[in-house]
């Protein structure tokens, strides 16, 4: 599982010992923004109506940081081991 932004950071190393990467999305989510999904709840809202965010990050995936993440993660594991096998769990 690539939980955690560092994981993603050192995916070239982590797949010399993985058959495969699952990318934990709300963990992932969780960690890059900083934000506590039980605590999200009651702020989330105020930063959707006030368009400090355009979607709930817990909901769609956030594209431009999670996403660039999971997209550098897979080409870096891909670069040690062209075949790994990518998924997405959350």
């Amino acid at each position: 599982m690539i939980e955690i932004p560092r994981a993603a950071l050192m995916a070239d190393q982590i797949a010399e010992h993985a058959d495969f990467f699952s990318f934990g999305t709300n963990d992932l989510t969780q960690m890059t923004y900083g934000y506590s999904r039980d605590d999200a709840g009651s702020f989330l809202g105020i930063y959707l109506k006030e368009g400090i965010l355009t979607s709930d990050p817990f909901e769609v995936i956030d594209q431009e940081g999670v996403g660039q993440l999971v997209e550098m993660g897979t080409e870096r594991g891909r670069k040690t081991k062209p075949d790994l096998k990518v998924g997405i769990c959350g």
